[in-house]
C-alpha cells in the first residue's frame, strides 16, 4: 500500500487529492510539522530534503508535490494526464503558475503570516508580481476550462493548490472571475473534498 507522508493542506494536498482522483487507498502519515517530525532521521531517510509531501510506494521514494502527482497519475491512470497535447499543455500552465505566481508572489505575500516576523517590502514586491502575471492566466481561462483546454488534468490539482497561497495572503481573486471559475470548478470535485477531509 501507498504511504503518503504529509498533512491534508499545502503542497501536500497534491498528493491525497490525486490519490483520490485516481481511487487509490493509500495510507497517510500526516507528520506534526510543528514538532518537527519532517526533521527527524526516520523521516529524513525517506526525503533527505526533510519536506512534505512524501511517497513510499513499494520501497520506492518520490518527493515534491508535483513530480508525485505526475507520477501517480502515468502509473495508476493516464487519462488523468490527458493527451500527450493535454499533458503538455497542463504542465506548462502548472509551472507557470508556480514559478511566475507562487514563488516570489504569493509566497512572499504569505510568509509573514506563517513567520510571523513583517516584512512590508516582501509582501509589496510579491503583490506586483501576482498582479502583473494573474491577467495572462485569466485570459487563457476565459477561452478554456482547464489549464489543458476544456479537460481536468492532475495539472489542474496542481495549480489549484498554488492559489492556496493566495488564501493565506489574504489575497482576493474577485478581478479575476475566470480564475475564481476555474478554481470553484475544481474544487467542487467530490475527490478534493475528500482529500480535504470533508
Amino acid at each position: 500500500m501507498i504511504k503518503l507522508y504529509g498533512p491534508r493542506g499545502g503542497s501536500s494536498l497534491r498528493a491525497h487529492w490525486t490519490l483520490h482522483e485516481l481511487g487509490v487507498d493509500y495510507e497517510n502519515i500526516p507528520l506534526e510539522l510543528s514538532k518537527g517530525e519532517h526533521k527527524q532521521p526516520e523521516y529524513l531517510a525517506i526525503n533527505p530534503a526533510g519536506q512534505v509531501p512524501a511517497i513510499d510506494v513499494d520501497g520506492f521514494f518520490l518527493a515534491e508535490s508535483i513530480a508525485i502527482a505526475q507520477y501517480l497519475a502515468e502509473k495508476y491512470n493516464p487519462s488523468l494526464l490527458g493527451t500527450q497535447e493535454q499533458k503538455a499543455k497542463g504542465l506548462q500552465w502548472a509551472l507557470w503558475i508556480m514559478l511566475s505566481v507562487q514563488v516570489g508572489g504569493l509566497s512572499d505575500m504569505s510568509r509573514p503570516k506563517w513567520t510571523g516576523i513583517p516584512d512590508e517590502a516582501g509582501v509589496a514586491a510579491g503583490r506586483a508580481q501576482v498582479e502583473k502575471n494573474l491577467p495572462i492566466l485569466e485570459t487563457y481561462l476565459g477561452a478554456n476550462e482547464y489549464l489543458a483546454g476544456n479537460a481536468f488534468t492532475v495539472s489542474d490539482i496542481d495549480g489549484v493548490c498554488t492559489f492556496a497561497y493566495a488564501r493565506w495572503a489574504e489575497f482576493g481573486l474577485t478581478n479575476y472571475p475566470n480564475i475564481s471559475a476555474w478554481i470553484e470548478r475544481c474544487e467542487d470535485r467530490p475527490a478534493y473534498k475528500a482529500a480535504k477531509g470533508e
